[in-house]
């Protein structure tokens, strides 16, 4: 059995497989912890994501004049797109009905 390639092949699996188990465990147990410059730029990292992210410009719809009004003028628009879209499929489906 131990001549097997198959069983060769799983052996070197689990022997890497633990190899890089083992080598996380070490290096993560003895690795110190981030430093406050460390931490500080995770954070601020993360409040730039955020910023840019949609709860970010939902969180600065009250603040932002322009982009609450580009909202505005978008919704009133939305409703005729919406109506115009549909009845341009209506049309192009019976269009394509009448000709088959």
């Amino acid at each position: 059995m131990l001549q097997k390639p198959w069983f060769k092949f799983f052996i070197w699996f689990l022997t890497t497989f633990f190899f890089f188990l083992s080598a996380g465990v070490i290096i993560s147990m003895l690795k110190p912890g981030p430093s406050e410059s460390e931490v500080m730029q995770f954070m601020m990292g993360m409040m730039s994501a955020m910023d840019n992210s949609m709860m970010g410009v939902a969180m600065n719809l009250e603040s932002g004049g322009l982009l609450s009004r580009i909202i505005q003028l978008s919704s009133v628009i939305i409703i005729p797109l919406v109506a115009a879209g549909i009845a341009g499929g209506i049309l192009i489906r019976l269009r394509n009905k009448g000709w088959e």
